[in-house]
This record gives structure tokens, sequence and C-alpha cells, in this order.
């Protein structure tokens, strides 16, 4: 008997085998059983396929999201609950018929995850088109998402008609001049941006979404990121009568010019953090009514998102009435005051039938009673909010953040923060492994964000979000993934559906990853990270790499100074691209004898020896993987050289990128020892000028001094200033190689 279990599990799982590689599904469905033989679509599913909407069917699953599809050779049939099921139910339809004229005989049994699937869109920084947003619309209906942010208010623009205030929008909807590279810039256009969307433009984009069974949820950014509202009513300010204050010298001449012109306050042109923020008045609680009113007759979401994130406190800190305020209500800080703020705000819109949803940094001096949390920090917040029994959409910027780098390719455009490869955001569960069952049943879904800063058009927007954007479908869709491989074998046949949508992709899909091993006099490096077996080609003469390159069959030896770029071969062409450039020092391959603190996630990938493994690190980016970090904790590091030294030089580098919540280290010292006791010290550096953004060398030069053992230390900010973007948290610490001469 035990035999014959043998043989039919191996049948089974030969077909299963077989079934998956046949069905381009995303997201992949949870319980599929394949049949003999194909149906053949004569004209098209929609036409050919039966539908049926039966409430009390007991062979669907129980979820009102659920379906039962049936394919023989003869029919298909999507039996479910609801509307909603149905037309999932017709999607996955769509994807095979798309694939094939030729549909394979099957059951497919599917319901999601999580009931919350979104995608969140920024059109506060760079405004985009109705046309585009109703093309991601059509994708993520086919993807099974079910809700689209829409972050409609920032600093740098207020993108929605408001009737009552229409200063807003003539206004606060354009600012004169946006800044030029990366934060903090190589100047200004001085060239007026700006968009808004109409109310009935709005109304008539819900419409088109609630077709596709897709809920828009509206944000409108408070207490904090509210320069552009306080632009066309300054009454909202705790200081109506003081002019913008800016942040970027670079081109703050220019700038002021306009603040002069203006005559005060301003939509800021930068991005970043900002102290003028809403007061906590009884104008600004009247303004916020009136414009909700507006927004949630527009938009019918039981969620409305009031933002709630980065407000600095340095304004009510110093405004007598925001003290006056505190002491009156018995407020006991400035944090307390934004929970005061948010809870106000609650209590009107649950007034009305909805419910608020904020960032983690409503938490902040204690949760609104009804209130759901969007955990972007981490997932401290998240795992909390759950632990008080509220509900969480999770959204860590870390696995959620769609604007970070995709790739390690140099030819791809600026993008803000840290790098997050499809694989990454495909392996991801929303569902802390902290939370009790009971605790995680708070855990409502999933959502990919897609800030614009560095966006400036639908087309770089939609290379952006997708394929990683389908890696969070699948997160929010399926409960037990069928592996990465799996999935990119599926999104490649995607492609052609996004063409047919007009929506630019990337064929980033594999994260070329370039590590070392220590060997006598240098390093060994391998190229690896790929997730098929696809060629990779590299070659170390400086330029990008080529299909006709050398071929990469196992480890390279180094053992100098150099620079690698790797590159994987797709359908002969180079797709994803890594480099890596070495250096080979007393340092490299170093016994590392202890090390206080470990780097943090995501940004360890070479481990706790990654800064002495001989690969320096990419001087422009530091999600390359080769900057290791350090969340508010110090850098405190020995190494064991084997044998005394002679040393003449230490040097190492550190990034500077304040608007990524990045700091220069406070102090940095360096001390020797011969026997691993007795250290001494042989060199401090502090007060470093961080005027300047980007790598910073620090270096130490000495006479000839024998050591054995080396302590590095460098100390971080342990808390961001305010005006600085995550004013209040600690800082990241991102060191690059030490290197020994």
């Amino acid at each position: 008997m035990k035999k014959h279990r043998s043989i039919l599990l191996l049948i089974f799982l030969t077909v299963g085998k077989s079934l998956l590689a046949q069905l381009p599904i995303i997201p992949y469905p949870n319980k599929v059983v394949e049949g003999k033989g194909f149906y053949t679509v004569t004209s098209s599913v929609a036409k050919e396929a039966v539908i049926v909407i039966d409430s009390s069917a007991a062979s669907v699953v129980t979820n009102s999201e659920g379906y039962l599809l049936t394919v023989t050779p003869k029919q298909i049939k999507v039996l479910a609950k609801t509307k909603v099921g149905a037309f999932y139910g017709m999607q996955t339809l769509l994807q095979l018929e798309a694939a094939s004229k030729k549909i394979p005989v099957l059951t497919i049994e599917d319901a999601p995850a999580f009931g919350y699937r979104g995608l969140m869109l920024d059109v506060g920084r760079h405004f985009m088109p109705i046309t585009f947003i109703k093309q991601l619309l059509d994708v993520m209906a086919m993807q099974k998402m079910n809700n689209l942010h829409l972050h409609l208010t920032e600093d740098q623009g207020w993108r929605i008609e408001i009737k009552k205030y229409p200063k807003l929008t003539s206004v606060g909807s354009v600012r004169g001049g946006t800044l030029i590279g990366k934060y903090p810039g190589t100047g200004n256009t001085n060239t007026p941006y700006g968009g808004y969307y109409t109310q009935a433009q709005l109304k008539e984009l819900v419409a088109y979404a609630a077709a596709k069974h897709i809920n828009i949820v509206p944000e409108i950014e408070m207490p904090g990121h509210a320069s552009a509202a306080i632009a066309a009513y300054p009454e909202l300010s705790c200081f109506p009568s003081e002019p913008t204050k800016l942040t970027n010298n670079m081109y703050a001449s220019a700038t002021e010019n306009k603040i002069k012109t203006l005559g005060g306050k301003i939509v800021q042109e930068t991005w970043g953090v900002f102290d003028d923020v809403f007061a906590p008045s009884e104008f600004t609680f009247n303004f916020i009514e009136h414009v909700l009113d507006e927004v949630m007759d527009i938009f019918p979401s039981s969620y409305i998102h009031i933002g709630g994130d980065e407000c600095p406190k340095t304004a009510w800190k110093r405004s007598s009435y925001c003290q006056s305020l505190m002491k009156e209500k018995g407020i006991a800080n400035e944090h307390a005051l934004q929970s005061y703020f948010i809870q106000r705000v609650e209590k009107y819109v649950n007034s009305k039938g909805r419910k608020i949803i904020g960032w983690d940094e409503i938490l902040e001096g204690g949760l609104a009673p009804n209130a759901t949390v969007m955990s972007w920090q981490g997932e401290e917040g998240g795992i909390t909010a759950a632990k008080q029994h509220h509900d969480v959409i999770m959204t860590p910027q870390g696995t959620c953040y769609l604007n970070f780098y995709q790739s390690s390719d140099p030819r791809d455009s600026i993008a803000f923060g840290g790098f997050l490869p499809i694989e990454a955001v495909y392996n991801y569960s929303p569902v802390p492994a902290a939370l009790t069952p009971n605790e995680a049943s708070y855990i409502k879904g999933v959502q990919g964000n897609l800030w614009t800063e560095y966006i400036a058009n639908k087309d770089l927007a939609s290379f952006m979000l997708y394929p990683r954007a389908m890696a969070i479908a699948e997160n929010g869709w399926t409960k037990t993934k069928t592996g990465f491989d799996h999935f990119t074998s599926r999104v490649t046949r995607w492609q052609s559906l996004l063409q047919q949508k007009g929506l630019h992709y990337s064929d980033h899909l594999y994260n070329v990853q370039i590590t070392s091993k220590p060997i006598a006099g240098g390093i060994n490096v391998s190229i690896g990270g790929v997730g098929k077996a696809y060629k990779i080609v590299y070659n170390t003469n400086g330029k990008l790499p080529s299909v006709d390159d050398q071929v990469y069959t196992g480890p390279i030896t180094i053992t100098g100074d150099a620079k690698l770029q790797a590159g994987v071969v797709v359908n002969n062409k180079i797709t994803d691209v890594a480099s890596a450039a070495f250096s080979i020092n007393k340092a490299t391959g170093a016994q590392l004898v202890s090390l206080l603190n470990a780097p943090k996630a995501p940004y360890n990938k070479s481990g706790n020896t990654g800064f002495i493994n001989g690969i320096v690190a990419n001087d422009s980016r530091f999600s390359d993987g080769e900057w290791l970090a350090w969340e508010g904790k110090t850098i405190h590091a020995t190494l064991d050289l084997g044998a005394a030294t002679s040393v003449t030089q230490i040097t190492t580098r550190f990034i500077n990128s304040r608007g990524s919540w990045i700091h220069l280290p406070t102090r940095v010292e360096v001390l020797g020892s011969l026997d691993g006791k007795t250290f001494t010290r042989l060199g401090l550096q502090q007060n470093f000028d961080n005027s300047k953004e980007g790598a910073l060398t620090v270096s130490f030069a000495l006479p000839p001094t024998t050591i054995k053992f080396l302590t590095f230390i460098a100390d971080p900010v342990t808390t961001i200033p305010a005006g600085f973007a995550g004013a209040g948290n600690p800082s990241w610490l991102f060191m690059d190689e030490l290197i020994i001469k």
C-alpha cells in the first residue's frame, strides 16, 4: 500500500509541476487541480464563460471575493457568491486567454489571503494624469488588487479641488520651481509646476474604479506636510506672518526672491520635512472639516487617510497658543498634542460614518480609538497597533516602497532611498512573526507605495511600479506562494499585457550579487543572485557589460585594486547589471573579534564583515548592498590583523543624505593594540561638515605604527533634529569599506 501511495504522490507532483508551468496567472490561485485536455476558445472567454452568482452556493469558498472556476473540454464556468468573486474569476480566465486560446482543463478554488490589497500613488510631488491612473486601475483589477490610495496633498502641491477654499488650487497646486537632481540638488528649475483634479474628474475616476471593484482611498495630509495648504491660507500656520523657511541653501537666493515677491508663504520647491505645520486651532479644525466634507462627497471609501507622518513639533513648541492649549486641555507634551489633533479629526470622520487611516506616527501620544494604522517605518508600528487590537495595513519601506532603486544598473535614473529588488518584495510576508494568531487577525492587508520626488512622469512611474507591484498583488492574495523562479516565469509572460495597456515596465527581474571570500593575498569574487540559470557575463574594462563579454563560470581571483561589471543575458540582451570596485588592503579578510551592534536589514547584505570584504561601495547609491547601516546605534568593531602590522593610514567613508534620515557620525575614533587588551588612541575626528550631501571620506594619517588589533568606533546622531526628515527619530549611520594601509 505504501508503494502505491508513493507512486500516486509522484504522479500528483509531476502533474502539479506541469500545470504550474502552464498558468501565467498573477496573483497565483490558491488551489489548482488539473484535468486532461483543453477548452478551445472560439470567440472570447467573456462571451463563452458561464457565470453563476449564487449566495447560497455550498461549493464555493466562504470569502465574498472567492470563486470556483471549472474548465472542461466543453464548458467554462465561474461560480461565486458575489459579483466581486465572479469578477475575479473572470480576471483569472482573461489572463489564461491572453496566454493561449487553448485553456487547460482544470478546477481553481480561490480566495484572497487578505481583504486589503493596495497600491499608493503620490500625486502631490508630481502630478499624474487621469488617463494614467485609469491604466493602473486596469492592471490592478486584472491582478485582483482592490484599493488605490491617492496621496492628494503635500508640501509641494495640493491636487484636489475644494470649492469652499479655491486658493488651495489657485495657489496651493502650483510651486514656483522644482529641485534639480538628487536632494539637496544642484539647483532649481525656477519653472512653475502644477496641476490638480476637479471634483468632476475624481467622481468619474471613482466610478471607473468601482466598476472594477476597486476602492479609492483619498489622503489629505495633516498636521504635517501641509506647506501647500498653508501657502494658500497662512492662517492655518502657528505663525501666519512668518515667511516660508528654506532648508536647501544651494538655491536659497532664487527662492527667497519668490518669497519676498509673494509676500511670505510659498509652496515648497524641494523635498524633505518642514517645520511649518497646521496649528491645532479652531480655524484649522473648521478648515479640515469643510475640506473632508467635500472629500467624502467625492469618495465613498470607508477609509479616509489623514496622513499623520513626519510632523515636526518645533512650531508647536514655540507657539504660545499651542502651549496654552496644552495647559488648558491637560496635554502632557507635543506628541500628545498630535494625538489630540488626530483624535479630534477622527471623531468628525466617524460622525460621518467613515474611519480614519494614517501612517504609523499616529501612534505617537496614544492612538485614536478607531484608527487603522499603515505601518511604513518598519513592522514595529504595525506590531504595536495589532497588539492594541487596531487594524493594520502593512507597508514597511524596506519591502514595499516602490520608489526605491530596483536594480544596481547605472543606466537607471535616480531614485529615492534604498535598494528594493523584486525578489525582496516577493519574499515579504505581511504578518509579522512576533504576533500571536489572534493579534495577526488585525493585519488586514498589504500595500505598495510609490512616492514621486524623483518620478516626474507617468512612464517612469509605471517603470518603477512594474513588475514589483505584481509581487505586492501576489503577497496580498496568494496564501502559499509557488516560489520566486515560478513567479518570474509568469512575470515575463505578463509583459505583453502591460504593453497593451500602454504601460512601461522594468525588465530588472534578477538581483545580480557580487560577493567575496578572503584568500591568501586577495579575495575570490563570486557572481550570483540570478533566479534562473541564465548566462552571466562580466568584464574589468570599465565599460557596461555586453553579451560578448567573458562568461562567468566560477570565482574570480582579485589581488589588487580593480573594477568589475557583470550582467545577465536574457533573450540575447543584457538586463540587470551589477558593478563592484575592489580595494585589497591590510584590513581585507581580517578576523572580526567583536562587533557591538550588527548592521540592520535591509542594509546588511554583505554581512557583519562586509566592511572588510575588499568591495568598495558605490559613491552615489547607499542602496548598493555594500554600504552597511546602523539605525541609531554605535559602530564599535575590533579586528585582529593576524600579525603585528605596520600601519600608516586608516580610511573609511560615511553617507550624508539627510532627506533619507542618513546623517554623518558625531565622532569617529580608532585605537590600536598589540595584545588585544591595552588599546591606545590612534586618532579622533568629530564636528564633520554636513553641508554637503553624498559620501564623506574620513582618513587618519599616522606615523608608522605597529598594531595587531584595531578598534574602530563611530557614534551616530541619536535623535534627528527638527527641520530634517524623520525629526525626533534615530538617524541611520551608513559606513563603507575600512581600508588600512
